[in-house]
This record gives C-alpha cells, structure tokens and sequence, in this order.
C-alpha cells in the first residue's frame, strides 16, 4: 500500500457515490465492500483518528452507525487512536497560516494533515483547500 491517508472528504464523497436509496436496505458486507473498492482505487487503506471521528460525527441514526463502523472497519487507523500533542501543536500551526483565497480553516483538516505529517504520509483528498 501506498504511504497515503485517505481524509474523511474523500471516504464520505465514495460513500454517497456507492449508496442508492435509504441505508436500511444495505448490510454490513455492501458497505465494506464500498470500503474495499476506495482502498483499492486509491491503493490505500491508511487513515486517521480524526477521520473517524469525523464520518462518526456526520451519522444520523442508529442503522447509520452500524453501517458506518462497518465502513471504516476495513480500514487500517494508522494512529491507534494516538493524537499526540505535537499534532495538536502542528494543526495550531497549519491553523495560523491563512490561506491566499482567505478561506476559512477546518479543524478536522489541519489536524488529519499534522497526523499525517509526524507518520510520513501524504493526503489524499478532493478538497482543493486541504492544509499543506
């Protein structure tokens, strides 16, 4: 596998590419299945704490939950549920630097980025404002 996480933007666009209708018609084996088409378009299945965090955040009932832990069971936490404060340092910092277009940071982001900077990988992601 490539030295890359996958942020929460991309997993949550796949999600609702891959999802036709209401969740209550999917089990656990449809969405894991989604997951393991992602990790092998993006040949990676490495992703952080805040991403599961943040897709966790997005739930809206009980049937979503399972579904979601089912979806993010197939990919490896490359973190082990480790935010150290050194990244909480290093999303401060990213935090500070205000962009050129002037937009607005996103916590989640700058904190996936510093994660993934103390563990050497890359980001993936469809978000063209993603901290670098």
């Amino acid at each position: 596998m490539r030295q890359v996480v996958l942020d929460s933007a991309l997993l949550v666009a796949h999600w609702n590419r891959c999802r036709r209708g209401p969740l209550e018609r999917y089990r656990e084996p449809d969405v894991a299945g989604w997951a393991q088409k992602l990790i092998a378009i993006e040949r990676s299945d490495a992703i952080v704490t805040p991403v599961v965090l943040e897709l966790t955040c997005g739930v809206l009932s009980k049937r979503g939950l399972q579904l979601t832990r089912a979806y993010l069971g197939e990919f490896m936490v490359i973190d082990q549920g480790a935010v150290l404060n050194e990244d909480w340092r290093e999303a401060l910092r990213l935090a500070a630097r205000v962009p050129r277009n002037g937009k607005a940071r996103d916590l989640g982001d700058c904190l996936i980025r510093a994660i993934a900077n103390r563990l050497n990988h890359e980001v993936s992601t469809p978000d063209k404002s993603f901290p670098s």
